[in-house]
């Protein structure tokens, strides 16, 4: 189906032991339609840069990224205050704290990182929602697979 949606999930946690500047400020894992992945993250000015690799395993090296993209922070949403009063018990819709694309040659997906706090520290849950690829004649910008190669 072309417009089924699918929803996966991963966790960033900020790299404890990061010696160099080049080394990703964040790491962690994710599955994306059953694949496993590494997620590597930079901050970058006011935006996060994400690449997600397979798994290195015991290897030393990390394999070649499979998915860039960049997330940027999400806008804050207004207080609702309703007739009744500010303090009306009003469901609260979780806010991501980042969101944005990340693309490969064969797909591309939305993702949100929401701020969570855990016994180690902050850390992001992302999840992954699939996007539909443009027509080949819409603007490739965005989806040309040689920005990739970098």
């Amino acid at each position: 189906m072309s417009h089924e949606r699918t929803r996966d999930r991963g966790n960033l946690f900020e790299h404890a032991q990061k010696q160099k500047p080049s080394q990703p400020a964040f790491h962690g894992d994710c599955t994306i339609d059953g694949t496993t992945y590494e997620i590597r993250g930079w901050r970058r000015e006011d935006q996060l840069a994400v690449t997600l690799a397979p798994p290195r395993g015991d290897k030393n090296t990390f394999p070649p990224d499979v998915f860039r993209g960049e997330l940027d922070p999400a806008p804050a949403r207004p207080a609702r205050v309703s007739a009744r009063g500010p303090k009306e018990a009003v469901a609260t819709v979780p806010t991501p704290a980042w969101s944005g694309d990340i693309v490969s040659a064969e797909a591309a997906y939305a993702v949100r990182a929401f701020e969570k706090q855990g016994k180690s520290g902050l850390y992001f849950t992302l999840s992954f929602e699939r996007l539909e690829r443009p027509a080949q004649n819409e603007g490739p910008s965005s989806w040309d697979s040689s920005d990739l190669a970098e």
